[in-house]
């Protein structure tokens, strides 16, 4: 009978934002440093610190808010967020994947009008080119790089970018090692970089965890490598052919059918690149799990 042994699974990719102040409620300046170690909420799930600047504009600095806590493996790390815009409300957010939020440090801005309130970012974020490890410089010789990575925030594809000196940049592929979603050891070659040519090249294979990287030398020490992530995220089940109804970004169907990875074996191959740019909000598959 049509449909039998066919069940629609839906599958969520994130979660949705629970807002700006969502890790502690807006602080008002007081003229001094302040460390913050009570209050603090706990995260809902795992991923990347936003901080925001309130108040009144005019107080408001371009500092930097601290952040400490733990990642998914429970190792203490801490992130310098990036800069607030001078005299404007906004938010930023950082790159470091947090479990655990324990301690954060907002230096003093230009007036007691200003707040700061720190939250957590929707997933999946917008693909960046040095989320996983920033910028390596060449040293002549292969590096296998294993400290200062940071966690994917959802299990996805992994970029490498070459940039520096144009005519030190060499045509290397950089090897990439860590964990599906399901947590099997797994590894990948990414695409080779253009000679004498800034390019970013993309993976294919979804990570929850990357383990280390390994960059063959360039022609020259005034070439860079940086690690990040792209829009292709893992599915996290096995599909022997494309089985995907539908797909939704922030709730809204998206029109034009996203691009579907499948394989019956391989967990990591398994992925989907929505048609609509990543934006920080969710993303919802609707599939046919046979």
């Amino acid at each position: 009978m049509p449909g039998t042994g066919r069940r629609v699974l839906v599958k969520e990719i994130g979660a949705a934002s629970p807002g700006v102040a969502s890790v502690l409620a807006a602080v008002t300046d007081t003229g001094a440093q302040q460390v913050i170690t009570t209050g603090i909420l706990p995260l809902a799930r795992q991923g990347r610190i936003t901080a925001t600047a309130g108040g009144t504009a005019a107080d408001i600095k371009a500092i930097q808010v601290t952040i400490g806590g733990t990642d998914p493996a429970g190792v203490a790390i801490t992130e310098a967020l990036p800069a607030f815009t001078v005299n404007t409300a906004g938010t930023v957010t950082g790159d470091k994947v947090f479990a655990t939020v324990n301690s954060v440090t907002i230096p003093a801005h230009d007036g007691t009008g200003a707040t700061t309130s720190v939250g957590a970012a929707g997933v999946p974020v917008v693909a960046d080119t040095n989320g996983i490890h920033a910028a390596v410089t060449d040293t002549g010789v292969q590096q296998v790089i294993t400290t200062a990575i940071n966690f994917p925030d959802v299990p996805r594809n992994i970029t490498a970018t070459s940039a520096g000196t144009a005519a030190d940049i060499k045509a290397i592929q950089v090897i990439i090692a860590g964990l599906d979603e399901g947590g099997k050891v797994i590894t990948e070659t990414l695409p080779v970089f253009t000679e004498n040519t800034a390019t970013t090249v993309v993976g294919a294979k979804a990570f929850a965890k990357v383990t280390s990287i390994t960059i063959p030398a360039h022609d020259g020490n005034g070439a860079t490598t940086a690690i990040g992530f792209g829009d292709v995220l893992g599915l996290g089940v096995h599909l022997s052919r494309n089985t995907v109804q539908r797909a939704f970004l922030n709730k809204v169907l998206e029109s034009t059918a996203p691009t579907v990875a499948f394989s019956a074996t391989v967990l990591d191959g398994n992925t989907i690149d929505l048609n609509s740019a990543l934006a920080s909000t969710p993303v919802t598959v609707e599939l046919l799990q046979t």
